[in-house]
C-alpha cells in the first residue's frame, strides 16, 4: 500500500445518503484478482472508504462494497498488509 502526499488524488463521490463527498485516494491494493482503493473523507477525518476500482469502456470507476462479507474480508486484508508494513519498518530501523 502507498500514500502519495506530494500529488494526492482527490475525487468526488456520492455516499450512501446521496451526499457529495470529496475523498483522497490514499492507497490501493490487489486481492483475488481485483483492485481496491482506500479513500479518506476530506470533510471528516474519521471516515474512510474501501472501494473497488473497476475498468469500464468509459474509464475507471470506483464501486462501493455492498457485501458485508466482502467488506469484512477486505478489512482483514488491510490489517495484514498494515502489519506487514509495520514489520518491514521495524526491520529497517
Amino acid at each position: 500500500m502507498e500514500n502519495n502526499k506530494e500529488n494526492p488524488l482527490i475525487v468526488e463521490m456520492t455516499d450512501d445518503k446521496d451526499n457529495k463527498v470529496k475523498v483522497e485516494i490514499v492507497s490501493h491494493f490487489e486481492d483475488q484478482g481485483r483492485t481496491y482503493v482506500i479513500a479518506n473523507d476530506l470533510s471528516n477525518e474519521t471516515d474512510s472508504y474501501i472501494l473497488e476500482l473497476v475498468e469500464t469502456p468509459e474509464g475507471n470507476q470506483l464501486v462501493s462494497i455492498d457485501s458485508e462479507e466482502e467488506f469484512l474480508r477486505l478489512c482483514d486484508v488491510i490489517d495484514k498488509l498494515t502489519d506487514e508494513e509495520d514489520e518491514e519498518e521495524k526491520e529497517g530501523e
